[in-house]
């Protein structure tokens, strides 16, 4: 989403494990088409020093030089309190302590890739349910959360934003709203309608049906290649409850 990036820190002193991880976060990313930086650091004293209380995911190495993981995460979490840490070792030693500061997860290396996206997939299950996108009610600007729309429709210069709860007058144009919402997440099957494929059921032939009823006709131009972005989107949800396969 425009302005809002997701940052994400790997925090490990072996270089070869740094370079394992960022590989596979970056493969992930990709694969779902998810906007994120990915940053390295070899200590926690070096990631201590930065800017923490920009990440929203951090994955920290137990056994480090100097403060080790548990004891950054510690520290971490005093500043950040929206922070999601996972941690990782060679041991499951310390897997009771990170379930008492309610880390999201504790991986044990060597790194297995499925497991690994398991932990994506929970992770970003969850961060869409938080996120919002701003959007101009009249002169206010209000903050409207991504899992309660269902799909906008262009109404002139404005869009009318059907959500779970009703529907609002926005003065965004459609074209605007489409360049704040993440492209992962919403369709155009025709050009005066953008649609939540999370609220997608089916796309039986020329229309795309909603979890609400609702149908919404698809431009003749548009009808192949929305069947097939739906049967994508469908797979990668079903390939990251699977662990990424």
């Amino acid at each position: 989403m425009s302005g809002n990036i997701l940052k994400i820190a790997v925090c490990d002193d072996v270089p070869e494990d740094r370079k394992t991880m960022t590989a596979l976060l970056s493969e992930y990313l990709d694969k779902n088409n998810i906007c994120a930086t990915i940053d390295e650091y070899e200590s926690g004293e070096a990631f201590l020093s930065s800017d923490t209380s920009s990440y929203l995911l951090v994955f920290l190495d137990i056994f480090m030089d100097g403060i080790n993981g548990m004891e950054t995460a510690k520290s971490l979490i005093s500043r950040n309190d929206r922070v999601q840490v996972v941690f990782g070792s060679t041991s499951s030693d310390f897997a009771a302590e990170a379930f008492d500061i309610s880390a999201l997860h504790y991986l044990v290396k060597p790194l297995e890739r499925e497991k690994l996206f398991a932990v994506l997939h929970k992770f970003f299950e969850n961060y869409y349910l938080v996120q919002t996108v701003s959007v101009k009610v009249g002169r206010i600007e209000e903050d409207i959360y991504l899992n309660d729309i269902l799909w906008a429709e262009a109404r002139g210069k404005k869009t009318v934003l059907h959500l779970k709860q009703g529907e609002i007058e926005i003065s965004n144009s459609i074209s605007a709203l489409a360049r704040l919402l993440p492209e992962s997440d919403f369709c155009k099957p025709i050009r005066y309608a953008l649609v939540s494929m999370r609220e997608m059921i089916a796309v039986p032939s020329d229309t795309v049906k909603l979890s609400d009823g609702t149908e919404i006709p698809i431009s003749r131009a548009e009808r192949k290649n929305m069947k097939n972005t739906f049967a994508d989107y469908k797979w990668k949800k079903m390939r990251g409850r699977l662990g990424g396969r």
